[in-house]
């Protein structure tokens, strides 16, 4: 019988000698691996960033864009917010911000649809038949900068008797509109009717800071209570005046040593404005100036403009419906000139 041949098995003494790594060798390769890692690990995280900056952006595109559909259909923009003039300012209704107005355009109209626009937007009992204070909890993603996420989707807010029912839950928001130049604690709730009837007057330092008061019955913004702003108003040019900004979780401290926590909602505002509450008109709009004798920049400075977690600035929709990132370092007057929607003034490069 044939045998087969075992030519082509090789020998355990012809095997070649195989030799493991020395210890030296291994500490070698991991350092190598340890510097490339951190190499690439700013790398990867810049690069993260800029896809959450990028759909930051986009989210305020798609403000814009809403904002114009809106326009379309009723001739003007929706309101900063909306609160009636009833006499009893505690009862003043419904109080919902241009974020619940603005909720068709966004392709949210199962949830505009359940709102009730008629009633407070806190009106209802907590956990029972859904109604608004249970739906102002509903978190959009929409209106959160995917860079912020240092807080949780709502927040509680306690009640303080007749100027703030307690709210469970209420949807956080990055995006405020830009509304004024004066001192949203002072006067962030004109236009208002005094009690007597009439109108009452915002007393507004515009720059330079030198300058008279000036008396206004309304702000001076795109957006604020009651506003019904419209392309025609904006005489500035609608590409030189701010719409909406980014706002940031957290807290900020200025110079007089105090810590301030930046806040906004989509929703509503926590109780009428007018009710002795102005300082919540800060949650809604932007203000260029927080304390007229603090020095404190509208971007990434005081809690009631407009600031980031984007690294040297913040990204703004204009009026036009465009979005850009602006620098920290812009110009204080240029701010202020673009928040104002019709003063005349040219502002320098943004």
């Amino acid at each position: 019988m044939p045998r087969l041949s075992t030519n082509y098995l090789v020998k355990p003494a012809d095997r070649p000698h195989s030799r493991g790594f020395t210890l030296v060798e291994l500490l070698v390769v991991i350092a190598i691996i340890g510097i490339l890692v951190a190499l690439l690990l700013p790398a990867v995280q810049a690069a993260r960033e800029a896809a959450r900056r990028s759909q930051c952006m986009n989210n305020l595109k798609q403000f814009g864009l809403g904002f114009h559909n809106y326009h379309s259909a009723q001739n003007k923009f929706p309101a900063g917010w909306v609160e009636d003039n009833r006499p009893t300012r505690a009862d003043r209704l419904p109080n919902f911000l241009w974020g619940a107005i603005l909720l068709p355009q966004l392709e949210e109209q199962a949830l505009f649809d359940q709102l009730d626009f008629e009633k407070k937007s806190t009106h209802g009992t907590p956990g029972g038949v859904i109604e608004n204070i249970d739906l102002i909890g509903t978190p959009l993603g929409i209106y959160r900068c995917p860079s912020d996420q240092a807080e949780s989707g709502t927040q509680e807010i306690a009640g303080n008797g007749s100027f703030t029912p307690f709210i469970p839950a209420l949807a956080i928001s990055n995006y405020v509109a830009s509304g004024t130049s004066c001192l949203v604690c002072n006067y962030g709730q004109v236009p208002d009717t005094s009690d007597g009837g009439g109108s009452t007057l915002a007393y507004c330092r515009e720059l330079p800071t030198n300058a008279p008061l000036k008396k206004m019955t309304k702000q001076n913004g795109a957006l604020f209570r009651n506003s019904e702003t419209s392309l025609k108003d904006i005489t500035d040019g609608s590409s030189h005046s701010f719409l909406i900004g980014e706002r940031r979780s957290g807290e900020v401290t200025l110079g007089n040593g105090n810590t301030y926590r930046y806040q906004s909602f989509w929703p509503t505002l926590p109780g009428p404005s007018s009710n002795q509450q102005a300082c919540y008109a800060g949650l809604a709009i932007a203000a260029t100036r927080f304390e007229q004798a603090l020095s404190a920049p509208m971007i990434n400075g005081h809690p009631f403009g407009f600031a980031s977690e984007h690294a040297g600035g913040v990204q703004v929709a204009y009026c036009d419906g465009s979005a850009r990132f602006l620098t920290s370092d812009i110009d204080e007057f240029t701010v202020e000139y673009l928040v104002r929607i019709a003063d005349g003034e040219v502002p320098g490069p943004h």
